[in-house]
């Protein structure tokens, strides 16, 4: 690694902080003593260690304790003011790794020209260390002959090219399709002779005449060749070996246990050796120094040069040093190395190489300048060496060119100069502010600009002092000031204001406030660049007509440009289209389940029972909804046109709180914020509220169930300044909807991510990933605009704004009310609270109703068993007994098929989750009620009714119950999947348990004795097998059943389950839930 430094000080000043800072090279600033005072990224790179952990410690915290002596020297020259240039030395890491670097140490002085401290900048040299002790082996195996270069060229290859086998091999004289290792490397030692066969091996292609690289993979591309697969090869690359007159002799390979590194340039060194190579393998001697060493140097990625030791003339330059000198071979060999290095004449040549005669050193390093034949000049850094070859000795020097090093230095240093120059003398006025927004520089345009001196500004908001006022004299609210923006929003501010003179004068400006930021890209504080524009302003005037012109131009830019997003846009969702049918399965799978179920229900049914035609409703219902998910994934696919209405969508909101109830279960509290006088809008009212409800479910996800979800509805207008920071907004008025959770927020890194189709963040098989897609389709295609605000661990809000319209609204979307009425039907109350029993009897009798009254299901089953008619059950959800309130409903319905059900609740609607989720249709009026939501709800279940109910025979309800009744455990998260399965099992005579997570499942089988558990695989939190294991090792007399829209071969976690296990897939009907409750020998 080499470390170089500037010559000047590097002075730690806010102007410069920045450039030094974010420097390639470690520059570090130290006191005499050796202490660390200034630290830059290129150090943290370099060594690891972080700026805080550096900082006041001694600098021989990466230092080898032998080496400190050497730190030490270097202190004491630099405390003479005595710089120390080039020094190479080597370092420790963090990580306890050891580098070579190469330092230059520069004094520090203060103003007075006293040393207080040091200044270091470091570069890496471990690399070109490595490189010059690969060469230097490679080099040494060039004084070999024979055996002796051969052994030991495959081992220099493989410490080199850093692979675990070499092999150079020849043709078996006796049959051409068999090789024999010669020489070879093999993990550290010297491989054993042997012979092995060419057919199906990479050898073979290199046989042909041709070098052969094969990266990764070989043994998957020649899975003939056993001894491939033995050694558990990655990567090979193997050249021929020809002698006299092309003759193939055999083959150099490098084999490896992972991909060949290429930044060892592997393919040109075994080039340079092949020929050496099959040379030892002919016995041909080389007759000269060019012959034998031309193609090792030619090719190589440094410059090198071969001169006579005695005459000191140029034998050999390779290609890279004739290019970048610019002569000829033949005009080189004329030359020698005084000839192109003007720095050094013949005394100090001497100097150089006197020492690698007499050997007293192996290796001379050293850095000089290069003049080229056109008389420019670049600087080297010369590796030399002395070859002793047969009496004839030779000067082998590898050359880099350090032009781009050493520029790079320069630059740092006149980049510091040049800062400080253009501050100081630009004609632009700058300011620089701190954290605190105070000023803590100003340059002279500045001050000549404002009037106000650096020392009258020096720790003062820049706006208290030029830019507090309006030129009409009214106050300048620092909040409304654009500058001051800049650094709590961290972002660039532009634009123009009017600045107060010291004078009281007011004068505009344009300016340009950008923050800055320290090494973790922080804001730490401001700059501001500001010029008068009054000179400006009286030209633009003047270029009225051409500024028109302009803008006309840029008008019909920007539609090009939009028209082009428009297709990019459009091509992007049609590519999404292929993803889209991957995800289509599970959420249709489900539809297909709730079709199933209610047409199986319907089956069962003779023509013109209420029943059988309220089951028809609850197919259409499932049908229905399966339809407007195709119709969404088409319209979002194919831009579809909407059906928009002209809607209140408070009366909408406000008509979807059973269904908000229902989906999002008791824990969660639900507010709903109407304003008053609330506009119309014109949007398709089905998809605004699927839109709403994937909104609430997302929340209620987000919430585990438990938090408060608010929605709310107002007048919005979005003036010109918003839709300029929106683009895809256009000002004017809008209805807003919000939709707020307390849960746990979006991370920053997905909110760009949530509206793209299929991203979601559940786990796999409870999210599709279509929900946001869907409402943010409906909001783009309504003209609207939707905003998204969140902070993880304090909750999310979604604003959807839709243009207001002036139209009336629709009358489909208006509900009707009527004046009571009663009626002189029979009512059955089911109410375990006696005051409530009491004050409902009262109410119902009032309004002219016949009352029958119990206490508890079991007390209301027993009046339905007695046969008297009744025309409507009024019971309570939660219910002490052991019949609850979905049972009682269910049986007496069996015995009266036309009986009206109404459920009432304290709590919300999903409180029934915990006895049963209610199906399609049934009514529940929450408490607190009033006597006319009493009396309105009664009305509309009695008169939607059909027949009066009638006792049927109680062996006529028991004729479709399967032999023995089961107690059966559901587990579905999936609400219309488990409201139709609880049917069919209720149909088929059995009693169903219902829990939508493995939690609630579990609670429910400490509570109650369970035959069978049905359970979906997809479940929230816990998976469907995950459950079925802990009840199989819990409760082992429970049979289990595993229902999924995929296949059984698809799960491959099954094992473990028993043989026994029952499989649905999805969608099944009812005789397939008949087969899975059999017993397994019945099955």
């Amino acid at each position: 690694m080499i470390e170089t430094t500037s010559a000047a000080t590097i002075v730690e000043d806010t102007r410069f902080a920045s450039i030094v800072e974010h420097c390639e090279d470690a520059i570090i600033s130290l006191s005499l003593e050796g202490v660390v005072t200034s630290w830059n990224i290129g150090a943290f790179k370099l060594f690891g260690y972080e700026r805080d952990e550096m900082l006041g410690r001694s600098i021989t915290r990466i230092i080898e304790t032998s080496r400190h002596s050497e730190e030490d020297e270097i202190l004491s020259k630099i405390s003479r003011g005595e710089i120390v240039s080039h020094f190479e030395t080597r370092r420790i890491r963090k990580d306890g790794t050891a580098l070579d670097i190469s330092l230059t140490v520069s004094p520090i002085k203060d103003e007075n020209g006293r040393v207080i401290g040091a200044s270091k900048i470091a570069r890496d040299i471990t690399q070109r260390k490595l490189r010059d002790a690969a060469w230097q082996k490679l080099i040494e195996c060039s004084r070999l002959v024979g055996r002796e270069f051969l052994d030991a060229v495959v081992e220099a290859l493989a410490h080199a090219l850093n692979v675990r086998w070499v092999m150079l091999s020849d043709i078996d004289p006796s049959n051409a399709k068999r090789a024999r290792i010669v020489s070879g490397w093999s993990d550290g030692r010297r491989m054993e002779p042997f012979e092995y066969d060419l057919g199906g091996s990479p050898c073979a292609n290199v046989l042909d005449g041709r070098m052969c690289f094969y990266r990764e993979k070989v043994a998957d591309l020649f899975p003939d060749d056993a001894l491939l697969h033995e050694m558990g090869a990655d990567s090979y690359l193997g050249v021929p070996l020809r002698g006299a007159g092309g003759v193939s002799l055999g083959l150099l390979a490098i084999l490896n246990n992972r991909p060949i590194d290429l930044s060892l340039q592997p393919e040109e060194t075994l080039e340079l050796f092949a020929g050496r190579a099959a040379a030892e393998l002919q016995r041909i001697i080389a007759t000269s120094t060019n012959e034998r060493l031309g193609r090792l140097v030619e090719d190589a990625a440094s410059e090198t040069y071969l001169f006579d030791a005695t005459s000191l003339k140029f034998i050999l330059v390779n290609r890279g040093g004739r290019d970048n000198l610019g002569y000829s071979m033949e005009e080189l060999r004329e030359l020698t190395p005084l000839d192109i290095k003007p720095l050094l004449d013949a005394a100090a040549f001497d100097a150089i190489i006197d020492p690698l005669r007499s050997g007293e050193k192996s290796v001379q390093h050293f850095e000089t300048v290069h003049r080229r034949k056109d008389g420019t000049e670049y600087n080297v850094l010369v590796a030399l060496q002395l070859l002793r070859d047969n009496d004839h000795p030779v000067f082998f020097a590898a050359i880099d060119d350090t032009t781009e090093r050493d520029a790079a230095l320069r630059d740092l240093k006149q980049a510091s100069q040049r800062l400080d120059t253009v501050l100081s003398n630009t004609t632009m006025a700058v300011f620089l502010m701190d954290d605190r927004q105070e000023c803590v520089y100003m340059n002279a345009a500045a001050e000549e600009l404002t009037g106000f001196t650096f020392e009258e500004t020096r720790g003062r908001p820049l706006h208290d002092v030029i830019h507090h006022t309006y030129p009409d004299g009214r106050p300048f609210p620092l909040h409304e000031c654009a500058i001051d923006r800049a650094f709590p929003q961290d972002f660039q501010v532009r634009g123009e204001e009017t600045f107060v003179h010291k004078d009281g004068s007011f004068y505009p400006v344009a300016f340009t406030a950008s923050p800055i930021h320290n090494e973790h890209g922080e804001p730490t504080g401001t700059v501001i660049e500001v010029r008068n524009i009054a000179a400006d302003i009286e030209a633009r005037a003047a270029m009225a007509d051409f500024n028109t012109a302009l803008q006309q131009r840029v008008e019909e830019v920007v539609s090009e440009r939009e028209l082009i997003e428009q297709q990019l846009h459009q091509a992007q969702k049609l590519e999404s289209i292929g993803k889209l049918t991957g995800g289509i399965a599970h959420d249709f799978n489900n539809l297909l389940q709730v079709i199933g179920g209610n047409l199986q229900l319907l089956s069962r049914d003779v023509a013109g029972n209420i029943r059988a035609e309220q089951r028809v409703q609850n197919a259409i219902a499932g049908v229905a909804r399966g339809g407007r998910l195709a119709s969404q994934l088409l319209a979002f696919g194919r831009k579809q046109p909407l059906a928009p209405t002209v809607i209140n969508m408070g009366r909408l909101i406000r008509g979807m709180d059973d269904l908000l109830r229902r989906a999002l279960g008791e824990g969660i509290e639900i507010e709903t914020v109407v304003s008053g006088g609330l506009w119309n809008t014109y949007v398709d009212s089905t998809q605004l509220e699927n839109a709403i409800l994937n909104l609430a479910i997302n929340a209620r996800d987000a919430m585990d169930g438990h938090g408060k979800l608010t929605i709310e509805t107002g007048n919005a207008s979005l003036d010109d300044r918003y839709a300029r920071q929106h683009p895809d907004v256009e000002p004017g008025q809008y209805v807003m909807l919000a939709v707020t959770d307390t849960g746990s927020g979006i991370p920053a890194d997905a909110l760009d991510k949530i509206f793209e189709p299929f991203f979601t963040t559940k786990p796999v098989g409870q999210g599709t990933g279509l929900g946001l897609s869907m409402v943010y389709g409906l909001t783009k295609q309504s003209r609207g605009h939707i905003k998204v605000y969140s902070e993880v661990g304090e909750g999310t809000t979604f604003r959807i704004y839709l243009p207001r319209t002036k139209q009336e609204e629709s009358a489909q979307s208006v509900h009707d009310t009527g004046p009571v009425r009663g009626g002189t039907e029979t009512i059955l109350v089911v109410e375990d609270d006696e005051d409530v029993r009491l004050t409902v009897v009262e109410l119902l009798s009032e309004l002219g109703y016949r009352v029958l009254r119990a206490k508890d299901g079991a007390g209301g089953l027993a009046i339905v068993e007695s046969g008297v008619p009744i025309d409507l059950l009024f019971t309570d959800v939660v219910m002490p007994g052991p019949v609850q309130s979905r049972d009682l409903a269910r049986r007496a319905q069996e015995r009266l098929p036309g009986l009206a059900v109404l459920f009432t609740s304290g709590y919300t609607e999903n409180s029934i989750v915990h006895g049963g989720r209610l199906d399609e249709g049934v009514e529940l009026l929450s408490k607190p009620y009033t006597r006319d939501d009493l009396a309105f709800r009664l009305r509309k279940c009695l008169d939607a009714r059909g027949n009066q109910g009638e006792a049927r025979p109680k062996q006529q309800a028991a004729e479709k119950k399967v032999a023995a009744a089961l107690n059966v455990l559901l587990v579905e998260d999936e609400m219309l999947v488990r409201m139709s399965t609880t049917d069919i099992l209720g149909e088929l005579g059995h009693t169903t348990y219902e829990a939508t997570t493995a939690q609630e499942a579990l609670a429910l089988l400490e509570k109650h004795p369970i035959d069978v558990l049905i359970t979906d695989v997809g479940l929230p939190g816990v998976s469907g097998i995950s459950l079925a294991s802990q009840v199989r090792a819990q409760w082992p007399s429970v049979r289990i059943v595993i229902a999924s829209g995929y296949c059984k071969a698809h799960h491959e976690d099954l094992e473990g389950l028993g043989d026994d296990v029952g499989w649905l897939t999805k969608p099944y009907v009812a005789a397939d839930l008949e087969r899975v409750l059999r017993p397994p020998e019945k099955r």
